[in-house]
């Protein structure tokens, strides 16, 4: 096990870098995708996705080698952000996607952290729960946005998931916590 899957999985049980994404999450992701993801590059079992997609990339495939066109939630391996956050960004920026939301690790002192740094993020205020682990992640996570519809994700971030809002800090910027 790599250094750095070994922290990634400290408190969880599950000594995999293979998470299902929280379903609470889902749910509100695909509300903000008017139900409809092109694509999931980290797909985790194309058999039974845990993300509705149309196209799904899995350890197999390696979606780090194929485009990912249209609409995309990503949830990748953690253990390997600074490969696959800096691909995102770049299909994003090359034009393949034309919008994408990327559940990651909230780490403002990483190399790969500049490359989101500016695009519009909400840090999550609880450490989420994934998959099968037994407790939560040993970090926060933070919800990037890739697109031209600002506004919406504004929207999407701080109105549309008033049901786990928990406070607005003084910089306008929502925090909030998935139960």
């Amino acid at each position: 096990m790599t250094n750095a899957l070994s922290v990634l999985t400290s408190t969880t049980g599950n000594k995999t870098d293979r998470w299902n994404t929280p379903i609470q999450f889902v749910a509100d992701v695909l509300t903000f995708f008017n139900h409809d993801i092109t694509t999931d590059p980290c797909c985790n079992d194309k058999d039974n996705p845990n993300v509705p997609a149309t196209v799904y990339y899995d350890e197999t495939d390696d979606g780090l080698t194929k485009p990912w066109k249209g609409k995309v939630f990503m949830n990748h391996p953690y253990s390997d952000s600074k490969n696959w956050i800096p691909y995102g960004v770049l299909q994003y920026e090359s034009g393949v996607t034309s919008e994408m939301v990327m559940l990651i690790k909230l780490d403002v002192s990483t190399k790969w952290w500049r490359s989101v740094s500016s695009y519009p993020w909400i840090g999550i205020n609880k450490r989420l729960k994934f998959g099968d682990g037994r407790g939560a992640a040993p970090f926060q996570s933070a919800i990037i946005y890739l697109g031209n519809d600002i506004d919406r994700f504004i929207y999407w971030r701080c109105i549309s998931i008033s049901r786990r809002l928990t406070n607005h800090d003084r910089g306008g910027r929502c925090s909030f916590r998935y139960d």
